[in-house]
């Protein structure tokens, strides 16, 4: 099918069979004090600033991500679901896969969560494979051990790493009829963030093949999500064209759109210091990244990735 042509009028233009963001946060530091722990001091970005976010772009439903500013403490996802509402609001959470006890999972569950994400920080497991795979399989045993409906999410700043997770996943998660999710493009960078030997063909970066043949097969979803962590080009990003049809052509019913507002900046290993001190939000103009979007695919490739794939995924 061809692309459609996008008509530059209202924003219902963008989402006409409504639309789903599934990954935002929300900070409310005020109400919920951070971990003192935390890799990342955001400022405040409330329900009622996504709920303002959401109306002006039209979406209508959403997937709220546990910030990992508040550690495994779930307490404030809790409270945002209803607030958001919790017919139009699903949540992924963070545990300790030791320390979070099963009827705390289940009260998660209660409230709308669907999944859990890996937080690496807290393994300091950003740069140790080893431990990557020693907190997927921990997290792993907790959904599978009380037998949730649940997705799983982990996403590795180096993506080298998927040669040898992508064998370790068809052992562990998959077997185990696990959704498992990676956010931001899996972090596969667009030319204008590659070194110059992967600039000229992106396809040959560390861990694009791996990753290419798990969402080829179902076994893996990714979230387009956050073109900021990958791509130099904003507004309209559009070196990252040929990611999104990568990924789409490899299973258009694997991906997922995400905004990642309100736009906490690239992932990376913080000293504690620099961890303390509040650092502000990227200045994104979503808006501009969702039309260009929307022309690199076709209406049945749009209402898959906004509404279809997501109700699929999060919708019981």
């Amino acid at each position: 099918m061809a692309p459609a042509t996008l008509i530059e009028t209202e924003h219902s233009s963008l989402f006409p069979h409504g639309g789903w963001d599934t990954h935002h946060h929300i900070f409310d530091p005020e109400t919920f004090p951070y971990s003192p722990n935390r890799h990342l001091t955001p400022p405040a970005a409330t329900v009622q600033d996504f709920d303002d976010f959401r109306k002006k772009l039209g979406i209508t439903k959403s997937v709220l991500t546990h910030g990992l500013s508040y550690g495994d403490d779930c307490t404030s996802l809790k409270a945002f679901v209803p607030q958001l509402g919790q017919k139009v609001t699903r949540a992924i959470g963070v545990i300790d896969p030791e320390e979070t006890s099963d009827d705390e999972i289940r009260e998660m569950h209660a409230a709308g969560t669907r999944g859990i994400r890996v937080n690496l920080y807290r393994y300091r497991a950003m740069e140790d494979i080893n431990l990557q795979k020693k907190a997927l399989a921990a997290h792993l045993k907790r959904i599978t051990n009380l037998s949730l409906p649940w997705s799983l999410t982990m996403t590795t700043i180096r993506t080298e790493f998927w040669s040898e997770l992508a064998p370790f996943v068809l052992d562990t998660v998959i077997k185990e009829g696990v959704p498992l999710i990676t956010d931001h493009f899996a972090l596969l960078k667009a030319p204008s963030m590659l070194s110059p030997e992967f600039k000229s063909d992106p396809t040959k970066q560390p861990g694009f093949e791996p990753i290419m043949r798990l969402v080829r097969s179902g076994h893996l979803w990714v979230k387009l999500s956050a073109p900021y962590r990958v791509s130099e080009l904003k507004p309209d990003y559009e070196d990252l064209k040929f990611l999104v049809r990568a990924f789409v052509d490899a299973n258009k019913h694997r991906v997922l759109w995400g905004s990642d507002w309100p736009h906490t900046p690239r992932m990376k290993v913080r000293t504690h210091e620099e961890a303390m001190k509040e650092t502000p939000y990227m200045v994104i103009d979503d808006e501009a990244w969702l039309r260009s979007l929307r022309l690199w695919l076709s209406d049945e490739e749009w209402d898959l990735l906004m509404v279809q794939n997501p109700s699929k995924l999060f919708s019981h």
